[in-house]
């Protein structure tokens, strides 16, 4: 076992370091800082668990009403904190 590159849609998203007889997931894109320091038993539980969230991220993208972020005022835009 040694650590891989993993990828999403042929983008690298994370890498994957072997934990015993497990794969700790340590992510580097932000779709999927929410699977970061996830265990898993194989490498094909940890792709099935990226398509997993990334479908549902998508899913909920989908559901969000058409005009909601770009109502003109300030909702949505980045907050700057010096």
């Amino acid at each position: 076992m040694q650590k891989q590159v993993v990828e999403y849609a042929g983008v690298p998203v994370g890498i994957s370091v072997p934990e015993g007889n497990l794969y700790k997931f340590i992510a580097v894109k932000f779709p999927v800082i929410e699977l970061d320091g996830g265990v898993y038993r194989s490498l094909d539980e940890l792709q099935r668990a990226i398509h997993s969230h990334m479908q549902a991220a998508k899913d909920v993208a989908q559901t969000v009403p058409a005009g909601v972020a770009s109502r003109g005022d300030d909702a949505g835009k980045a907050l700057n904190v010096a």
